[in-house]
């Protein structure tokens, strides 16, 4: 087939609706993009890459309706994207979809993405073999985690952060999650009444641990991005009480009714922990990166 037409930007409210569809679907799940229409409306309208929705975004249409979609959620920055799809409506091929987005995209880009992130269901075989012929390599297994709401108790123990424990916690941050993808940097800068940062100080102006979590009451979701314990802190029920908190502050926005996190695969103390906690697994996910 050769008669879709593909194109930069568009309607960002028939985009979302493309994307909820597919992304609700194993096969079609790709791990950066949400799966509620109103959570990803949000994100392509007032969230999304530091080029923004028009330049970061592309749509293969035919008779003007949407058969394909992909997005780079580009930093500027650090010259690196997160490839939301390739996404290709499962009646149509998804290789030569797939092939014309990623060309327009990539051609777009050229000189401001050095490095490309893909974040793929391991339902999602097409998706997966798409970014194999990219030449991407697989940077590692990830279980995404989900629990519902429930009642609970902050640990007093757990304070809100404050600039005395700004060294601490950069120092954990960076030891605990070399080269993640939120610096310490920017979670500082993230931090408002929705976006929390709890911390446990030691005795010495440290800090024995931190959990860093971000509500979105609007779409009732909320998410546990960071939770690190000092080495010599640890076996101590440190991770326990903070997570206890971080639960504690999510499900006190009565609009929350789940909560997601992800885990390496081979991180069996983070899964128990959580496990423990009422998480049960929802999706597996591959990372791969590429370079250009």
């Amino acid at each position: 087939m050769a008669s879709f037409l593909v194109r930069s930007g568009g309607d960002p409210k028939a985009a979302a609706a493309f994307l909820e569809r597919l992304n609700r679907l194993p096969s079609s799940h790709i791990g950066y993009c949400g799966e509620d229409y109103g959570e990803i409306l949000h994100t392509i309208e007032a969230d999304f890459s530091d080029l923004g929705f028009e330049k970061s975004f592309w749509v293969a249409e035919e008779e003007k309706v949407i058969i394909g979609a992909l997005g780079l959620d580009i930093s500027v920055e650090d010259r690196e994207a997160g490839v939301w799809g390739p996404f290709v409506d499962p009646d149509y091929p998804f290789r030569e979809v797939a092939e014309r987005l990623w060309k327009k995209a990539v051609g777009s880009v050229v000189g401001k993405v050095s490095r490309f992130g893909f974040f793929t269901n391991e339902e999602n075989f097409e998706a997966a073999a798409f970014a194999d012929r990219l030449g991407a390599v697989r940077a590692g297994r990830h279980i995404v985690l989900q629990a519902e709401r429930k009642e609970g108790r902050a640990d007093r123990s757990a304070v809100p952060f404050e600039p005395c424990h700004e060294k601490a916690f950069r120092e954990l941050h960076e030891a605990s999650f070399p080269g993640t993808y939120l610096s310490s940097d920017e979670i500082l800068d993230r931090l408002n009444g929705h976006y929390r940062l709890l911390v446990i100080p030691d005795e010495s102006d440290g800090l024995k641990g931190y959990i860093y979590v971000e509500a979105d009451p609007l779409h009732g979701e909320g998410a546990i991005e960071f939770l690190a314990v000092s080495t010599r802190h640890r076996r101590q029920g440190i991770a326990t009480r903070l997570l206890r908190t971080g639960l504690a502050e999510l499900f006190g926005h009565e609009k929350i009714l789940s909560i997601r996190l992800t885990v390496e695969e081979g991180n069996e103390a983070a899964l128990a922990l959580y496990k423990a906690a009422g998480f049960r697994s929802v999706h597996r996910l591959t990372a791969w990166t590429m370079e250009r």
